[in-house]
This record gives structure tokens, sequence and C-alpha cells, in this order.
């Protein structure tokens, strides 16, 4: 498990070169209460801070003020309403933040992509693009959150089995499109041991770790097809798009890493991302003994504590034995992309003019 001093340094130090405003942090600590964090760089030597309900500001920008703190707590907006800001510099550029982590009570691993940078400058727009654990325990709250969002798209990586024992969930009445695209199980027969019949021998941290280790180098040939119909989603403009799985860790990890890639972004970053899962979803936390209490895998309940630290841990060399394996069978990232995933060069343009800042 990285650190969360690594951890910040890797989500907000790549291609600096580009940006006045740089190291963008926004983490809501209260109800309608902001913490603020960036560097100036060049000659840039302070910000104007405005503040919008929509991403695209489309809702129209109220400014807050003019500072030049690195730091500062800002009030704005409602009570379960979510907010995004804007910070112009004196020399005239302007970067978008917002909260990564949503405050949801159903499920603690539901986050935005927005906000990172490509290794040309650019960056991931907000409020596009969210990632996630599972949805069956959102409460009423929650959805009256999540409303606020206008996600069209609601991808589901968990197999039959795993919705018959947590069906999903929701916003009622929502204009939405729901598509099951089942990973693991049954449906995706491979060299490597189901994990049911892995913990039924009772193995070791260290077998578990391989096992995942092998799994994850699996991810991007088993489970291709799915991870293709959801570029497929996001290349028809079906925005905003969630995508998730039960921990929202390893299949979304992938898929995640795999959008992240093709939009531009270094692979540190990448890795970054993949482990805020750490923080977000910790292996003793009460929400995981909930999972694996409710899931049609009876050896789940009864793993050991390092079992469990062991598969519920976001490490990081997990997701890069998915990204090496793919390097040693196709050379090369974009030449997976391709094949595997058919996302053409042109694809991958048309998504980044979309999902990317100008």
């Amino acid at each position: 498990m990285l650190p969360r001093i690594i951890l910040a340094f890797f989500i907000t130090t790549s291609a600096l070169t580009y940006a006045d405003v740089t190291r963008l942090s926004c983490v809501q600590s209260g109800p309608a209460a902001y913490r603020l964090s960036y560097a100036l760089t060049g000659t840039s030597r302070e910000v104007q801070i405005f503040v919008s309900s929509s991403p695209d500001a489309s809702a129209g920008m109220q400014p807050i003020l003019r500072t030049r703190k690195s730091a500062v707590t800002v009030h704005a907006g409602k009570p379960g309403q979510r907010m995004y800001f804007f910070l112009k510099a004196n020399t005239g550029e302007q970067r978008e933040v917002s909260i990564r982590h949503l405050p949801l009570e159903g499920t603690p691993n539901f986050r935005d992509l927005g906000g990172y940078e490509t290794t040309d400058g650019h960056f991931v727009r907000w409020g596009l693009v969210y990632r996630s654990g599972v949805l069956s325990y959102l409460t009423d709250r929650d959805l009256t959150y999540l409303s606020q969002m206008n996600i069209r798209v609601v991808c589901d990586f968990r197999t039959k089995v795993e919705n018959d024992v947590a069906p999903e969930k929701w916003i009622p009445s929502a204009d939405v499109v729901q598509i099951n695209l089942p990973i693991g199980g049954d449906s995706h027969k491979d060299s490597t041991p189901s994990m049911q019949s892995l913990l039924a021998t009772n193995p070791s941290p260290a077998e578990l770790r391989a096992w995942l280790t092998k799994t994850y180098g699996n991810f991007a040939f088993a489970a291709a097809p799915e991870y293709s119909t959801v570029f497929k989603q996001l290349e028809e403009d079906h925005l905003p798009l969630l995508y998730h799985c039960t921990a929202g860790k390893d299949r979304t990890g992938v898929f995640s890493a795999f959008l992240l890639l093709a939009l531009g972004v270094p692979e540190q970053t990448v890795l970054a991302d993949y482990a805020l899962t750490n923080i977000y979803l910790p292996p003793n936390s009460p929400f995981v003994h909930k999972m694996m209490a409710a899931s049609a895998n009876n050896s789940l309940a009864n793993l050991s504590p390092g079992q469990r630290n062991v598969l519920m841990a976001a490490d990081p060399e997990y997701l890069r034995s998915t990204l090496r394996t793919i390097d040693a069978k196709y050379g090369s990232f974009d030449n997976y992309r391709r094949q595997e995933l058919h996302v053409s060069d042109s694809d991958v343009q048309e998504l980044r003019s979309r999902l990317l800042t100008q």
C-alpha cells in the first residue's frame, strides 16, 4: 500500500510544466465547506476563485474570493449539493477542481475521474466519468445527491450471482441505461483457479497475493469484450457514465486504467488513482465486512485478517502486472487497445476531444 503522501505526490505531479495553477486538491470539510489547495508557478501570484453547481459552469459562476494563499477553506452551495471550483490565475489561465471522492453513505468508493493531467498538458474533465463499488446499499439521501449528476449510463461488471445476492439499485424513474457486463465467474474461464476454489485451500497471504497478481494479468484478455462495450458507450457520447463492480477496485480499477491511459494520462498517475481505494475502502472497514458477509462465497466471511488485507488491498503491483502482461503480448498498450478493445486511433482522438479540456 502506498503512503498517503506518496499518493498525493503521484496524483498531482505529472507534466506540471504546462500549467500555472498546479497540484489542485479539493476536499469537502463540512456540509457546505471545502478545503482547496494548489500551487502557483511561473509568473502567477494570485488566483480568483469562482464556484458553480455544474461542471461546465452552464449554471453560471459566482466569485468567491481573490487570494495569494496556497490553501483556503471556502463555503459554497447547500448541504447535499455538489460544487465545482474554477481558479483563474492573474496570468489568465483557468483551472477547475471538485471533490474526487463523493460523500455517499451506501457505497464508500464512488469517485470522479476528473482533473487528471495528461502528458501533453490537458486535463480530464470533471463530472463526466465515474467509478464506484456496489450500488446495492445506496440510501435515499445518496440517490438524491446522485440525481444532480444526471448520469445517463450505469455499467455493472458484477456477475449474475453477485447481482442476485445484492441487486442493483439506482435512482427511481431516472432516465438511465443500465448495462450488465459480467466479468468473472463461469462467464470468464481461464487457467487461473477461481477465488472460491482457491479460498477452499485456505491459502497463505503470499499465495493469495500471487493469485491476485496472475488474475490481474488475465483481466486484459478475459474482460476485453466487456471493457470494449464501455468504450463504445463513451465513444457514442453517452455521458455522464458510471461503471462499477463490487468493491470498485479490481474490475473497475483495470477499466479505469485503460480509459486513463487511452486519454494520455501517465502510468504513475493511473497507478495512484488505483491505490486511492486503500484510503476510501480500507480492508478492515465496516463496509468490507458487510460486503463479505453478504457474499455468495461463504469463504469470504471466514478470511483471516492477513488474507483479507491482501485480497482487499489496492496494491499497484496488481495493476502493474496487467500492464506488463499487455506489453509482453502486444508490445504496447496502444496495440492492445486497437486489437482487443477495438478502440482505434481516431476513436481515441474523439474521446480526448470529448473528455479532456482543450
